[in-house]
Formats: C-alpha cells, sequence, structure tokens
C-alpha cells in the first residue's frame, strides 16, 4: 500500500518537540518589518560594491570576471580556444570506441565522451597547449607586421592598397 512520506513524517513528529522548533523559530525571526529589510538590503548591496568579497569562491569569480571585462589575453584567447578544439578532436579520436561501461550507451554516451574530450582539450589548452596557439599566433603576428612594413603590393603591373 502506498504511503505519503509527509504525512508519515508529520504523524511520527512529537507534538511538543514540533511546538518548541515552532516557537524558536518565531524568537528568531523577530518583527516583520518591509522597509526595516528594505534599508538593510540596500546597506549591503551598496557596502559589496566597494568591498572585496570575503568568499574565495566570489572572489575568485570577480577577479577572472575583471580580467576578462578588462580587455586582458582577449586576442590570445581565440587561439586558445583554437587549440583547445583541435586537441579535442585529438582527444576523442584517442578514446576507446567501446566504452559503454565508462561513457553510456547510444546518444548520450556520445555526447557525454564529446564533452569530456572538449573539457579535456580545453584544460591542456588552458594550460599552455602542445604549442598550437603559439605557433598560429606567431605566425599572425609576422603576417601583420609584414603587411605594416609592405602597405602595398604589387600584383601583375598593378599596384593595390591594403
Amino acid at each position: 500500500m502506498p504511503t505519503d512520506i509527509v504525512l508519515d513524517v508529520a504523524r511520527a513528529a512529537d507534538p511538543a518537540k514540533y511546538q518548541a522548533a515552532s516557537k524558536r523559530l518565531s524568537e528568531l525571526s523577530g518583527p516583520s518589518n518591509a522597509a526595516e529589510f528594505a534599508n538593510t538590503f540596500n546597506a549591503l548591496t551598496a557596502s559589496s560594491r566597494s568591498h572585496v568579497p570575503s568568499d574565495p569562491f566570489a572572489l575568485k569569480t570577480a577577479l577572472r570576471n575583471d580580467t576578462t571585462l578588462s580587455g586582458a589575453d582577449r586576442k590570445d584567447a581565440a587561439y586558445q580556444q583554437f587549440e583547445a578544439f583541435v586537441l579535442q578532436s585529438f582527444i576523442e579520436s584517442m578514446m576507446p570506441e567501446e566504452s559503454e561501461s565508462v561513457f553510456g550507451k547510444g546518444t548520450a554516451g556520445g555526447i557525454w565522451k564529446s564533452m569530456m574530450a572538449e573539457q579535456i582539450g580545453a584544460q591542456i589548452a588552458k594550460a599552455g597547449g602542445i604549442g598550437i596557439a603559439k605557433h598560429v599566433l606567431g605566425a599572425r603576428s609576422a603576417s601583420e607586421q609584414f603587411v605594416q612594413s609592405n602597405p602595398t603590393t604589387s600584383t601583375g603591373g598593378a599596384t593595390r592598397s591594403l
């Protein structure tokens, strides 16, 4: 016979303990004043903008966001993402084909395998990679320097400006 777990718990609860817990929660909550809550909330949000977060995860996120928003390494990020994609392809091709016990069966298993390869590739690229991003970035820099030093190129007698 099916039972309702909430009803079973309510029936098993000690009424004296329930009343004691309810009384304690009421004492802790204090009077409800919407204006006081709004003032406290506004004071907390105003002070949090000027202070460093005390939570290490919040601090890490804030620092990461500041770096991202400042534009630092934005140019290098595209090359790092490219390297991560190439590494994902390499890693996915190296993973075993018959691994249903690890990744699961069917489409879900294929997606899980692909996501795992993507994350491994991203972490390898983030840690410095195997040099693909540096090589491509170096080739692009050399190309930009060449274009800057030679503003016009000759093609079949006609000169065009880049």
